[in-house]
């Protein structure tokens, strides 16, 4: 079950640094989409503007054949070529409207010769940022085009009916003629502007879209990465408090027996590398089991944590103090002599002599036997060094406790 538990956190600490990215990549692909969406868009209507212009280019010259061949194909062919502007011209007039009727717009821009793969995308550019001012500049130009092919179509219908009706007026003919060529002249510079305009909305269709999502990705990314550090930092602080609790402690926050042992074996390696002199004691609580009897386990752990701080406070900085359980302490004294660590036991011994623990209504007297070892050239092993230290605790004890032995052989 315990396994399980861990594999499901695992699982939850995975999940939570992919989603945010799965995220950040799912928008910057629907982004990247529409960015793409658009500039098809207005690439469709670069394609449509030529289909429009050849169409209206087209319709005149067959237009011109017709009045001069009176061919009913050649009118035919001229109403094949002005569906393209005419189909087109239906679709901006439902596109602008305040409830445009899709499926017409849809039917105009096919008309008009456009893919029907782009034809989704340049409805949406113009119902959606058609309030744009280049995009409502270039659709203004639209409606000026589609003006004049109405008016062109309009001419030609004038002229098929004079023609079929047997006119023979050719001052009438020519004066519809005249007017067909001013209709074109003034389409020209028209298409030219549409054309320009085109590619602005290219342009700032481009400019505006990439730098855009570069930004949304650099805000997006913020948070994801801001979420990771943070998991990283959690994790880091997750590792160390692990390897504290490897090394040292619960109760006290002291160097347990393991991390001590290290450090002595440190200090034992330096003593025979340097010549230098340490010292180490081992120190065990007089009294602790009439605390521990009367008080009960949270009494004793307070009176441990107690004289744990008691201790700290009696040491140099570079002094090591341990738990090694229980009621049972030692220290090391690096770079002491063997006067030095006796004065230095003898300050603690009487530190603890003078503490009082108070639980409740109950006041307890302590003190603390303390074996002293000097560590130099003799001592080689850890346990050998321990031992000793012990042994000389022990003697405090049996020479009536509360007291400081030094280990002789």
């Amino acid at each position: 079950m315990r396994q399980k538990n861990r594999f499901s956190i695992g699982r939850k600490r995975e999940l939570r640094l992919i989603l945010p990215f799965v995220a950040i990549l799912l928008t910057l692909v629907l982004l990247s989409d529409f960015s793409i969406d658009m500039l098809s868009a207005a690439r469709a209507y670069v394609g449509g503007e030529s289909l429009w212009s050849k169409g209206q280019k087209d319709a005149v010259i067959h237009l011109m054949r017709y009045a001069a061949s009176r061919d009913e194909e050649e009118f035919r062919a001229y109403q094949r070529a002005i569906a393209v502007p005419l189909g087109d011209r239906e679709a901006r007039i439902e596109l602008t409207r305040a409830t445009p009727d899709y499926s017409k717009a849809r039917m105009g821009l096919l008309a008009g010769g456009n893919h029907p793969g782009d034809v989704p995308g340049m409805i949406r550019l113009v119902r959606y940022f058609g309030r744009l001012p280049t995009i409502e500049r270039a659709v203004g130009i639209w409606a000026r085009g589609d003006d004049e092919v109405a008016s062109l179509n309009e001419v030609a219908h004038q002229l098929h009916t004079a023609l079929r009706g047997g006119s023979s007026n050719s001052g009438d003919v020519a004066l519809l003629l005249e007017r067909l060529k001013e209709t074109d002249a003034r389409v020209t510079p028209l298409e030219q502007a549409f054309s320009f305009s085109l590619g602005q909305i290219s342009r700032q269709l481009r400019d505006t879209l990439i730098p855009g999502i570069a930004i949304v990705a650099t805000l997006l990314l913020f948070p994801g990465v801001s979420i990771v550090l943070q998991d990283i930092r959690r994790e880091r602080r997750h590792t160390a408090h692990l390897a504290h609790l490897a090394t040292h402690d619960a109760l006290t926050g002291l160097c347990n027996r393991a991390e001590f042992e290290r450090h002595l074996s440190s200090a034992i390696d330096e003593l025979h590398r340097d010549g230098c002199t340490h010292a180490l004691m081992y120190i065990d609580l007089d009294e602790f089991k009439v605390v521990n009897d009367t008080c009960g386990h949270a009494g004793g752990d307070e009176l441990i944590r107690q004289i744990a701080a008691l201790m700290r406070t009696k040491l140099r900085q570079s002094d090591t103090l341990a738990r090694l359980g229980g009621d049972e302490f030692a220290i090391l004294l690096m770079h002491c002599d063997a006067f030095t660590g006796v004065r230095l036991a003898e300050e603690l011994c009487h530190g603890v002599c003078q503490f009082r623990f108070v639980w409740g209504k109950k006041t307890f007297n302590l003190g603390a036997s303390i074996g002293v070892l000097t560590l130099d050239q003799n001592v080689t092993q850890v346990a050998e060094a321990l031992s000793a230290a012990d042994t000389a605790c022990y003697r405090a004890k049996q020479n009536g406790r509360n007291c400081v032995k030094v280990y002789n052989e």
